[in-house]
């Protein structure tokens, strides 16, 4: 066996002589196959490895494969392209994120108790160049054959159901908030007789109309950009202007009571040209969180800096990030303000990425906080879509 080191699972393989021996002894088995064949979902046989041994005709269609050759001896994340795969060189499961897999989970536990297991599995992986996130169900269950020990493992795709649902919850959630707002401002305006506070009023009304077609907008753009059909708007704007409109808008929030929005002037000598309404949103998203993740007198601070052809916007709080959350942050279900919530995050890379042609990173420590940082072309007009 070869051996590697490992931050999980173990990193143990068997031969591609092993691997080929114990193929040919259940793929001789017609029963066996006919059976694999019948299942719709992506069903696959382990062995004690992790290994990848035999697998069905929905597996092969899925990676358009016609032999053994194109999976045997691949475990679960290296065939689907997950990210952290390739992180070291014990592979899928051996890496510090895969200690947070449900797929890796499952395996492990049905190993332990000999029972069936079934877990939700979030993947993000890279397919032809692209990111994309998968929501999963993976069933693991035990497998004794011909003396040996293995695992049969299926996949259920549930990215559809996922998304679809943690879209619908979030939009209804943030309209619905805005709209209670807006009939409570409506309600006490009626009543009021006061010029000033009218005027008021009539101020905080006419933000938080703004603020709901605003949410309308949001959601109406992040379903665009899952299809693959969001459009641009690219127009040349000053940065400034742009951070002290997101300040502005957010200071007011139920969320940013008690705190404080620091914007601190950016210094660069050039404007911008991009789509401000999309930089708007991911911006907002990020002060949200950061607000969400403060205590009262918290300070939450809104920057950008000139690198080169780049414009780096960073947004920072005190807080910190739990170990388990820094693994999962950026896929599309995960959540730490409680189910079907694993949006916003998800939504800022998916922007940044593959829309704006840009990056974003963070960085978590005690002693320094929470800084997530947006690195975006100042030009647009030099990367066409």
């Amino acid at each position: 066996m070869y051996m590697f080191k490992t931050m999980f699972a173990p990193a143990e393989r068997i031969p591609k002589k092993e691997l080929n021996s114990n193929y040919n002894e259940l793929a001789a088995d017609q029963m066996l196959r006919l059976i694999a064949d019948a299942i719709p979902d992506v069903a696959t046989i382990l062995t004690p490895e992790r290994q990848i041994i035999y697998a069905n005709k929905a597996l092969l269609d899925l990676i358009s494969g016609s032999s053994p050759d194109d999976y045997l001896g691949d475990r679960p994340g290296e065939l689907l392209n997950c990210i952290h795969a390739t992180e070291t060189i014990g592979g899928c499961g051996t890496t510090a994120s895969c200690r947070f897999c449900g797929a890796v989970n499952a395996i492990i536990e049905c190993q332990r108790t000999g029972k069936q297991v079934q877990n939700e599995c979030r993947i993000s992986a890279i397919v032809d160049g692209n990111p994309v996130s998968f929501d999963l169900l993976v069933t693991t269950t035990p497998f004794p054959f011909n003396s040996k020990e293995y695992i049969v493992f299926t996949v259920k795709d549930i990215s559809d159901h996922k998304r679809k649902k943690a879209l619908e919850k979030m939009f209804f959630h943030d309209v619905l908030n805005t709209a209670a707002g807006l009939n409570g401002i409506l309600y006490v305006l009626k009543e009021a007789e006061d010029k000033d506070l009218i005027m008021e009023l009539t101020g905080y009304a006419e933000k938080a109309s703004t603020d709901l077609i605003e949410d309308i907008i949001s959601q109406r753009s992040l379903m665009a950009a899952e299809n693959g059909e969001l459009v641009l708007n690219n127009t040349n704007f000053q940065i400034n202007k742009m951070m002290g409109d997101v300040a502005r808008n957010l200071r007011h929030h139920k969320i940013a009571g008690g705190k404080i929005i620091a914007v601190e002037p950016f210094h660069g000598f050039r404007n911008m040209f991009s789509d401000v309404h999309l930089i708007k949103r991911i911006l907002t998203n990020l002060v949200k969180n950061a607000l969400e993740a403060s205590f009262n007198s918290d300070t939450i601070t809104l920057t950008a800096i000139e690198e080169g052809e780049n414009i780096e916007f960073s947004v920072h709080n005190p807080g910190i990030i739990p170990e388990a959350v820094k693994q999962q942050i950026f896929q599309r279900s995960f959540s730490t303000k409680g189910v079907d919530r694993g949006i916003g995050l998800y939504s800022i890379k998916l922007l940044t990425t593959r829309y704006l042609k840009g990056k974003v990173i963070f960085t978590s420590e005690e002693s320094t906080g929470t800084t997530f940082t947006v690195c975006l072309p100042a030009n647009m007009s030099n990367n066409p879509q």
